[in-house]
């Protein structure tokens, strides 16, 4: 058997396994909204990481305690150094870890008071992100001039003046909760008359929530995968943006969605986000190193999803699939022939960096990994990206980007095109 033979014959496998799961995303494309997942979920945490400590720190000299209560939240350690001056650490969920050095925590100031912090990390990990930081439920903000600094070495400072009274929080980035994420999706759902489902569990038993809208079954597929990397808030506005452009009431987004459907997976680590996770989900697994192993609920419940939506029809015309690092990059698949002048995804890059010139690196690398863009392209042949998005992308400039990608998409994929077959490739499969 040729390993096209074996692909093919291991999807029909798993069309057949999650059959049931085809009926549970024909109600997410109903007018109605799914009903809500049955609370009494079995769930394996045997392998799961500890969890952190969730504690408050006071300093009553100083009328300040600091604690690490709120969702997304992460603080291991606070020491005094001096008057109104704190080393705050954060250590990673693992190690080693992808340096994505999370924070986040309140400060609240009894008295008036200029607050100064040293950000500390274990294992030598360096700083990251500039903070972002909020009084009460007032909006969130960056350091303003002068508030905090950091040096060569990834030493960083913040200082900042608190009113009696007051509660500062200070985050790595502005979270996306996944209670968040579910409002947002069932806007977007609701607005293409169709409504959000969840298509399985996390290691703790949170939904993994996803919608499709769009043309019938049996149309080609957008796959837009998100939320696999708990600190990449950029690159889930920017998720947010290029799937409000395709849900748009504009005359080019609801022809593009009598021709296309579209499948969105915007949050497939709840878990890490609501434990404020450097970067694995509950086990302490990389999740964009899972696509092949399937060691995890998470991406399982992807794939037998998308197994259920094809077993209806249809086929994987592209996958997008949105992630933070750096800086702009899309990573995209030495193999797949789309990026030959004439293919999709050749069209579609040309066309972004017109737009955006000097802004968006192209960077293709062998489809080995075991990666969620390699899977796609083994797995169904179809063009696939991973879109990162720098960490300091203004919301702007994220919105603009965005927003011209899906417009752009949506034009080229108006041009019908033949299905792609498997690639002849093979992922590894061991953990």
């Amino acid at each position: 058997m040729t390993l096209l033979q074996r692909h093919r014959l291991a999807s029909l496998v798993r069309h057949a396994c999650v059959a049931l799961l085809a009926a549970s995303l024909l109600a997410a494309c109903s007018s109605v909204p799914a009903p809500a997942p049955d609370a009494a979920v079995a769930i394996d945490t045997s392998r799961a990481v500890p969890l952190q400590a969730r504690r408050s720190w006071a300093f009553a000299e100083d009328g300040l305690r600091f604690d690490n209560l709120a969702p997304a939240a992460r603080l291991t350690d606070v020491e005094r150094l001096g008057p109104g001056h704190y080393r705050v650490t954060s250590a990673p969920e693992t190690h080693p870890v992808n340096p994505s050095p999370w924070f986040g925590f309140a400060v609240h100031a009894d008295a008036a008071r200029t607050l100064h912090l040293d950000f500390a990390y274990p294992h030598a990990y360096r700083h990251r992100y500039v903070p972002k930081l909020r009084v009460g439920d007032g909006p969130w903000r960056e350091p303003a001039e002068g508030e905090f600094t950091i040096d060569g070495e990834g030493r960083a400072q913040l200082s900042v003046a608190l009113s009696p009274g007051s509660t500062l929080q200070a985050f790595a980035q502005v979270p996306w909760l996944p209670g968040d994420v579910r409002a947002w999706a069932d806007g977007i759902a609701a607005r293409t008359g169709t409504g959000t489902t969840t298509i399985g569990r996390s290691v703790r038993g949170r939904p993994l929530p996803a919608f499709v809208f769009g043309a019938a079954p049996g149309a080609p597929l957008l796959l837009v995968v998100g939320g696999q990397h708990p600190p990449e808030y950029t690159g889930a506005r920017a998720l947010a943006g290029f799937v409000e452009a395709l849900a748009a009431d504009t005359p080019a987004a609801r022809a593009f969605r009598e021709r296309v459907r579209v499948l969105v997976a915007p949050q497939l680590n709840p878990d890490g986000v609501l434990e404020g996770h450097w970067r694995t989900n509950a086990n302490g697994t990389d999740l964009n190193r899972d696509w092949g192993p399937f060691a995890e609920p998470e991406t399982r419940a992807l794939r037998d999803a998308l197994d259920a939506e094809l077993a209806r029809g249809g086929h994987v015309a592209f996958a997008i699939d949105f992630h933070s690092t750096f800086q702009d990059i899309l990573y995209t698949v030495t193999e797949d022939p789309s990026r030959a002048e004439g293919g999709l995804m050749h069209a579609w890059i040309a066309a972004m960096q017109a737009r955006f010139p000097g802004r968006l690196d192209e960077r293709p690398s062998a489809a080995a990994s075991a990666v969620f863009k390699n899977w796609a392209y083994c797995q169904y042949g179809a063009p696939t990206v991973t879109y990162e998005v720098g960490d300091t992308t203004p919301d702007a400039l994220l919105g603009e980007v965005s927003r011209h990608a899906a417009d752009t998409l949506m034009a080229l994929m108006a041009v019908p095109r033949a299905a792609p077959a498997p690639a002849d490739c093979t992922l590894p499969t061991g953990g």
